[in-house]
């Protein structure tokens, strides 16, 4: 009894119990979550960057060949063209805004072709699939 000691029990020996910030802790969790966000998008995104061709196939009765053509760019394609195989006539699409895509069905004379050729801005992106 009268020790001076008695009288500040807690943290720092002034009495003051350790308190957490839930306002600094909820910021924190907000920001981790941001950036986790961040990266999964970058991620997702950079390898598909650019200009894509899939070759969809169904079977069945009546099968059918669709080829759709993605630009995953910020830029507009001009001058876009699709050829199916070397010899193939070629199809024109003029312009595909950014992060449009576009699906074409070949004709029925060229539905044995080998590969898909797409052209845009004059020959200057060329992108070619094979089958």
């Amino acid at each position: 009894m009268g020790r001076w000691d008695n009288q500040f029990d807690g943290f720092g020996g002034a009495g003051i119990t350790p308190r957490r910030n839930y306002i600094r802790i909820a910021k924190f969790v907000i920001l981790v979550g941001f950036i986790i966000v961040a990266v999964v998008v970058l991620s997702v995104f950079i390898p598909r960057a650019g200009l894509n061709i899939e070759i969809i196939e169904r079977g069945g009765i009546i099968g059918s060949i669709v080829v759709k053509i993605n630009n995953n760019n910020f830029d507009t394609l001009n001058d876009v063209i699709v050829q199916f195989g070397e010899q193939g006539k070629i199809q024109r699409i003029d312009k595909m805004g950014p992060f449009s895509s576009v699906m074409i069905t070949p004709e029925s004379q060229e539905l044995n072709f080998d590969k898909v050729i797409v052209k845009a801005n004059n020959g200057k992106i060329e992108t070619v699939k094979f089958r």
